[in-house]
């Protein structure tokens, strides 16, 4: 999955320094980014996210994430699911440059799903919590409607089951750009 997405942007990068350099950069109203994620102890999953912009550098965020496990030793089985869905503010640097740094602080609810079969019968546990995720990436512009997420990395928290879990995350996809500021 993560050799697709690399080929992807190769493909893409490739195509877009063929065109003749775009216009300088500009402010969508808009923004949709779709893509994997991946947390560690192979945790992969998902992130989502829309974004409004109020202007040059400030944005409100809507984002949902899913993270999956599935660990198995000597007849042994977990699946731990978790998903969120967080809010807030996105700082973005918009320059005369293809590349957009952001930062984001986004917090909502997280919730946690597992299933396991360690004390014998199937046990499914569950919990949700606060969540938060502290971070930020670089969009690369393709072209006026379409950039790529050359990386985002977060650093997430949650507080299931009355304790706090520290997490890194890094994702990486598609943005679709909407309109214009």
């Amino acid at each position: 999955m993560i050799r697709l997405a690399w080929l992807v942007i190769l493909i893409l990068s490739l195509f877009s320094s063929l065109k003749a350099q775009d216009s300088l950069e500009t402010t969508p109203k808009a923004e949709l980014f779709g893509g994997y994620s991946y947390a560690g102890t192979g945790s992969h999953g998902f992130t989502a996210s829309v974004a409004g912009n109020v202007n040059d550098w400030l944005g409100i965020v809507a984002e949902v994430g899913g993270q999956y496990t599935r660990l198995s030793d000597q007849g042994f089985t977990e699946k731990i699911r978790t998903h969120s869905v967080l809010f807030g503010p996105r700082l973005s640097l918009r320059r005369k440059s293809r590349v957009v740094p952001f930062g984001h602080a986004l917090f909502g609810v997280s919730h946690l799903k597992t299933e396991t079969n360690e004390f014998g019968p199937q046990l499914t546990f569950s919990d949700t919590s606060f969540g938060m995720a502290l971070g930020g990436g670089l969009d690369v512009r393709m072209t006026e409607n379409l950039a790529i997420r050359a990386i985002q990395l977060d650093y997430l928290q949650t507080r299931f089951f009355g304790e706090t879990q520290n997490k890194g995350r890094v994702s990486v996809g598609i943005v679709l750009r909407f309109g214009r500021k």
